[in-house]
């Protein structure tokens, strides 16, 4: 079971540090150069064969584009100014209003605070659902705070983060973020079927926004 977390902590940390920043430069250049270049069927620890071997070749393909490109399809997916068609907080999905810091949003803060763990709310200007945020939360969990890994998936993460991932894959124009859409989408599916996981019902119905 160790191994078992070690494995999910590294895949979402890395998969969180891109759906958090732009890989224009930096680290996250660093580690979108390295997803890209990576041999997936053999490297990554979820998701079958076939399903690797496909994102493996739209990394091929994004390995190509130039850091600009993926700088804008990253604003154009995550910051706006235009209205996102796949808005990466928890709350818009969850909340009744469709709002950003919402119900589900404090929610989750409170439980991170009754757990001991701290917000950074200084390290980022976005809410702490964002789903980089929340991957790399998920990341930190398993390699510190083991015992609250399934209550996380259960109850904040799990809620939305799947169909997320189905609107992020229809949303990217480009090969890069259909890739990492498609990889967070069967890694989180991996990791909460090792868990024996589902999540609680809480789904307000996706299809309305």
């Amino acid at each position: 079971m160790e191994a078992e977390l070690a494995d999910a902590g590294s895949c979402a940390t890395l998969l969180g540090a891109l759906l958090l920043q732009s890989p224009k430069g930096g680290p996250v250049a660093e580690a979108a150069e390295g997803l890209c270049a990576a041999d997936l069927e053999s490297e990554w620890p979820f998701g079958t064969e076939d399903e690797l071997e496909e994102i493996a070749a739209l990394l091929k393909e994004a390995r190509r584009l130039p850091p600009e490109d993926l700088d804008r399809e990253f604003h154009r997916l995550f910051v706006g100014p235009r209205r996102l068609d796949a808005p990466p907080w928890g709350s818009v999905y969850l909340d009744s209003e469709s709002v950003v810091f919402g119900d589900s949003c404090m929610e989750l803060a409170r439980w991170m605070r009754a757990n001991g763990i701290a917000l950074h709310e200084g390290e980022s200007r976005e809410p702490t659902d964002q789903i980089g945020r929340m991957l790399v939360l998920l990341g930190w969990m398993c390699e510190n705070e083991p015992s609250l890994v399934d209550d996380y998936l259960r109850l904040h993460l799990l809620t939305w983060a799947p169909r997320y991932f189905e609107r992020l894959e229809a949303a990217a124009d480009g090969p890069f973020y259909r890739a990492v859409a498609e990889l967070s989408a069967l890694t989180l599916r991996g990791v909460a079927e090792q868990r024996g996981l589902t999540a609680e019902d809480r789904d307000r119905g996706f299809d309305a926004l």
